[in-house]
């Protein structure tokens, strides 16, 4: 085998194992974070709170295509919607609590919001054409017609949460 062929193959070989390793990570579709907030200890005379969450990764879908209307010589929508899909991503908010009166530790604040879907749905245009179909009437000519625009209002779907509780 010459070198050539060996370095194709061996850089064909690390892009698949590259390949390998990235989708799982882009499965997940969110990004975990932990928001620094240990500076507000020297600035404020409180414990600081810590917090954890996520940046989501949103997914493109494929638009759904233009249908024939019946009636119509412009396909609807002529301008589809994109939809996109995500994972709105867990959050942990927890503060430790301290007595006034003491300075006893109570426990702590938490506030906690699971994974929830989400689905939203660029807007979207129709248009009417200003010709009807041909009609036998007119010899096979079109007639005019009232030009229409319109478009598709953008959708958001999700059910997020929220629990608070102590610790």
């Amino acid at each position: 085998m010459k070198l050539t062929k060996r370095a194709g193959l061996a850089a064909m070989m690390t892009c698949m194992a590259t390949a390998a390793t990235v989708a799982p990570a882009a499965a997940g579709q969110s990004v975990p974070v932990v928001v620094p907030l240990q500076g507000l200890e020297t600035a404020l005379p409180l414990d600081a709170p810590t917090v954890s969450t996520g940046v989501p990764i949103p997914m493109p879908g494929s638009p759904g295509g233009p249908r024939h209307v019946v009636g119509s010589l412009l396909p609807s929508p002529v301008l589809p919607s994109l939809p996109v899909t995500t994972e709105v991503p867990s959050t942990l908010l927890k503060a430790p609590l301290k007595d006034p009166l003491t300075d006893d530790h109570l426990g702590s604040a938490a506030l906690a919001t699971p994974e929830s879907p989400l689905r939203a749905e660029s807007p979207g245009a129709v248009l009417g054409a200003p010709l009807t179909p041909p009609k036998a009437e007119l010899f096979g000519l079109p007639a005019l017609d009232e030009p229409h625009a319109g478009l598709l209002a953008p959708t958001l779907h999700g059910s997020p949460a929220a629990n608070l509780g102590l610790l």
